[in-house]
């Protein structure tokens, strides 16, 4: 009806267009238009009524039935081409090509805009698409079958194994972990779980792997799990569903949404017993729970670089670095036997290397692939360019498990986001000695207080990168981990963290190091302050003055070498100080053992102190004792009495007749007058001098010790045994409490005390004594100090007292040749030795022996003690004995 009432609209239409064109009268022009006018309004009429019955049509097909649902509201959509849908869509699809006007439908639905659709009510299913030459093609997906039950499914009989990796062919060290896990996974009903823990490459991950390889025939199901993060888990979880639905269920398993899966897995797991599951490098005990709070049976194997929460799912086991041999077996067999291995450098370099397994597999591999490297030459670079070492890899994959730099670097990036301040206390850690660095020393660390500190140490010590003391109060740093922190550091960053780790230990030295009640604190920061110190600070000297007053002579004299060459390098080679500290380094050379060394650099020294400072400065003056003194302990003892006589003037002049150095030459010139065979007169100086030590020092200073132990000696040289026996074991307690008992002085005393014992009568306690010394002077001073090789001769010699001469020959024929080696053929030590050699010689039976040697011996005597000293008269006699005796035996 519309297109009939359009027509004679068209024709009216057409004919006034063309109507001008053809020159018609005006007249009938106006006619035409007024009729035009009054048909167009009839037909506009006729169109609109057309319209409304249609749409009024349309829109009761689209209207649901009468009910009581609420209104729909309304949606505006107005344009060209807006397709609106007014009411409830439970499915189908609206394609939108419509074009031109504002369509309004029943509740208000517009739709406007350009190919906008507007959609009213709930659209439940359905699409709607808008666009020209839309094509749209439906069909029906089948439904995807459930999972079967989970006790429908089971291993098959072969069992099922998933394992990442065949293990490690070179595994040594871990027999003892192994039965331990063995033990703890067999030790009960219900669900068992172990936790392996300990620091990236200490082996966690390998020692889970030998296990499950070793004992896969005792389990059904073996089944590892890569457990780093919760996504990982799931996915682990989600492929054992898969693996034992394989076969049976194959499709439905493949599309299971992995949530599904993985619930399906665990209760799989639950259900069944005779399984084994390893969650490898856990990062978070929370990440497990979930499961394991879920199962009732089997075996559950957790590895992670995290030691902290494990205690509340199951045993721990703590992996730590290797035995020193095992590392070197493990280094070995990873070189191969085509490269040939000194023994002693694999040893280094297992050492060097901190016995890690995963960096003793590293250099072994790397060595045994790479031309020309060797042990030797794989240790140089790990000296030098630590972080080059440790990432170098044959392989040349980008496994993070198989590179020691890689595994931290995972490791490192977790504790930054956890704590950074835990990754710049790391840095500071790294700077010191790897062992036993007190708590207390990092008070002060950017300035947080205890607490921060504390959760900072929390976080390093929970992913193994510190270990803390039993008692808490101390924690010590892998040497690899320090050397690839440091490595990986800017040089200005790495700067900045030796400054800080110095000014810390700076703050933690005790004041007071010549006390001993500040020696234990000394003794815990001596190998960091080693580590951090510039040796020109004057932390370092108040180091040094504590090993001074300690007694430990050997390690001072490592420092003061450095101190020395630090200022020298600063200040120059005659600036007072840098001759202080060349001075100092001499002091400690003698007092370590080397008099010959000692001597021969205050020999040097003395001219350029005379030059610098004068001849008369107190100064060069100290140098000059300091050389007497060295040199009669290098051996050279003739005139060393008439030195010290002419020298002790000179120092109560320049000095002061009260100065320490004044005094201390005065207590020698004593010695050495016993020494050259006045006992007596030595007694007498040192009984004189001992009041002005305790008035000036104090009665407990170790000077004024030494010098009552030098008096209880030269009163048994002047004849009274018991009376030294005494006085010696009355000191005795004063030096092992002030001194304490393992310090050099505190151990000449208790030599001296056993002497002293066997000269008064009890020559087998005076044996006995000296045999439970002696090992205490070897391991504090050394096999071949002076004074360990002094105990050796008395115990020498109060074994033949105690009636084993023999015995005593072969101690004494053994330690001669030190003595003459270390001390010197001439020193008065080694010539007494030599005597009694002799003496025990001919009392063994060999009388032609003991006169053989002491025709050598008594011209030396004369020579370098006089031929009126008591030694000199002695080694005479026992000439004349031995060459009678020898004479009898022909």
């Amino acid at each position: 009806m519309v297109v009939t009432v359009s027509v004679p609209a068209l024709a009216a239409g057409l004919v006034g267009f063309f109507a001008d064109p053809l020159h018609l009268p005006d007249a009938v022009l106006d006619v035409l238009d007024k009729r035009a006018s009054v048909l167009s309004l009839f037909v506009g009429i006729a169109g609109l009524a057309v319209a409304g019955v249609g749409l009024l049509a349309q829109l009761r097909q689209q209207a649901p039935p009468p009910s009581d649902a609420p209104a729909v509201p309304s949606v505006p959509s107005s344009g060209p081409g807006s397709p609106v849908v007014g009411g409830a869509m439970s499915g189908g699809m609206v394609v939108g090509q419509v074009s031109g006007g504002t369509v309004t439908g029943p509740g208000g639905a517009v739709a406007g805009g350009d190919r906008a659709v507007a959609v009213a009510g709930d659209l439940t299913a359905g699409m709607l698409i808008t666009g020209d030459g839309t094509t749209v093609t439906t069909t029906t997906a089948e439904a995807r079958p459930p999972l079967p039950p989970v006790n429908a499914v089971e291993v098959p009989v072969a069992g099922l194994t998933g394992l990442p990796r065949r293990p490690a062919g070179v595994f040594v060290g871990r027999a003892e972990q192994l039965e331990h896990l063995e033990a703890a996974l067999r030790s009960g009903p219900g669900v068992i779980t172990q936790a392996v823990v300990g620091l990236g490459g200490i082996g966690k991950s390998e020692l889970a792997l030998q296990y499950a390889h070793r004992h896969r025939d005792a389990y059904r199901l073996v089944w590892w799990i890569a457990a780093d993060t919760p996504e990982r888990i799931r996915a682990g979880l989600a492929g054992l569903c898969r693996a034992l639905c394989a076969g049976v269920a194959s499709g439905s398993a493949a599309q299971a949404p992995a949530e599904e899966a993985e619930a399906w897995a665990l209760a799989w797991l639950a259900a069944h017993d005779d399984w084994l599951v390893i969650f490898d490098n856990a990062e978070d005990t929370e990440d497990l729970q979930p499961y394991l709070g879920r199962l009732r049976s089997g075996h559950v194997l957790v590895t992670s670089r995290r030691a902290v929460g494990w205690r509340d799912v199951g045993e721990v086991l703590r992996l730590e670095v290797l035995p020193r041999a095992e590392a070197v077996e493990l280094l070995l067999e990873m070189i191969g036997a085509e490269t040939p291995v000194d023994r002693a450098t694999a040893e280094e370099l297992a050492a060097e290397l901190g016995e890690l397994p995963l960096a003793l597999k590293q250099a072994g591999a790397y060595i045994a692939a790479t031309p020309g490297m060797d042990p030797t030459a794989y240790l140089d670079l790990l000296r030098t360019t630590p972080a080059r070492a440790l990432s170098a890899d044959p392989r040349h994959d980008t496994a993070t498990d198989r590179v020691v730099t890689r595994v931290w670097q995972v490791t490192c990036a977790r504790i930054e986001r956890i704590d950074p301040r835990a990754m710049r206390l790391l840095r500071i850690l790294a700077c010191y000695a790897p062992d036993d660095l007190p708590c207390e020393a990092l008070t002060g660390f950017e300035d947080a207080d205890a607490a921060a500190i504390a959760d900072a140490l929390g976080v390093l010590a929970s992913y193994s990168m510190i270990n803390r003391s039993r008692d808490g109060r101390a924690v010590s740093v892998h040497r690899l981990v320090q050397a690839v922190t440091l490595a990986t550091l800017p040089d200005d960053v790495r700067t900045a963290a030796r400054a800080v780790a110095a000014g810390l230990l700076q703050a933690a030295l005790p004041d007071g190091p010549e006390h001993i009640s500040s020696w234990s604190a000394y003794a815990r920061l001596l190998p960091h302050a080693q580590a951090v110190l510039d040796a020109g600070s004057d932390a370092m000297d108040a180091v040094l003055r504590y090993l001074h007053a300690s007694g430990d002579y050997r390690t001072a004299r490592t420092l003061q070498h450095r101190r020395y060459i630090a200022l020298n390098h600063a200040l120059g080679p005659e600036h007072p100080k840098t001759l202080g500290a060349q001075a100092n380094l001499a002091f400690f050379t003698g007092r370590a053992g080397n008099a010959a060394g000692a001597r021969d650099q205050l020999t040097a020294l003395l001219p350029v102190f005379e030059r610098v400072a004068g001849p008369k400065h107190p100064g060069t003056l100290i140098v000059q004792i300091h050389l007497v003194a060295a040199t009669e302990e290098a051996g050279d003892a003739a005139g060393a009495r008439d030195r010290y006589a002419a020298l002790v003037p000179v120092a109560e002049r320049v000095l002061g007749p009260e100065h320490p150095e004044t005094l201390a030459a005065r207590a020698n010139l004593a010695s050495w007058t016993g020494q050259m065979g006045n006992a007596a007169g030595a007694r007498d100086q040192l009984t004189a001098l001992l009041p002005v030590f305790e008035r000036v020092l104090g009665p407990e200073h170790p000077e004024t010790l030494a010098a009552r132990g030098n008096l209880a000696s030269w009163t048994g040289n002047a004849g009274d045994a018991a009376g030294a026996r005494d006085q010696l074991a009355a000191l005795l307690p004063v030096f092992e409490r002030v001194l304490g008992p393992e310090h050099p002085e505190t151990l000449t005393a208790r030599g001296n005390l056993a002497s002293w014992t066997g000269n008064a009568g009890d020559a087998a306690g005076a044996r006995d004594q000296l045999a439970a010394l002696l090992p205490v002077f070897e391991r504090v001073l050394g096999p071949k100090h002076p004074g360990t090789l002094m105990a050796r001769a008395g115990l020498a010699f109060w074994t033949g007292k105690a009636g084993d001469m023999a015995g005593a020959r072969n101690r004494y024929a053994a330690l001669v040749p030190v003595l003459e080696r270390v001390l010197g053929p001439e020193r008065p030590g080694t010539l007494t030795a030599r005597a009694n050699l002799a003496a025990v010689t001919g009392e063994t039976g060999d009388a032609a022996g003991a006169r053989d040697q002491y025709e050598v011996l008594l011209p030396v005597f004369e020579r370098v003690m006089g031929p009126k000293h008591p030694d000199t008269l002695a080694a005479r006699a026992g000439l004349a004995r031995w060459t009678k005796e020898a004479e009898e035996r022909l």
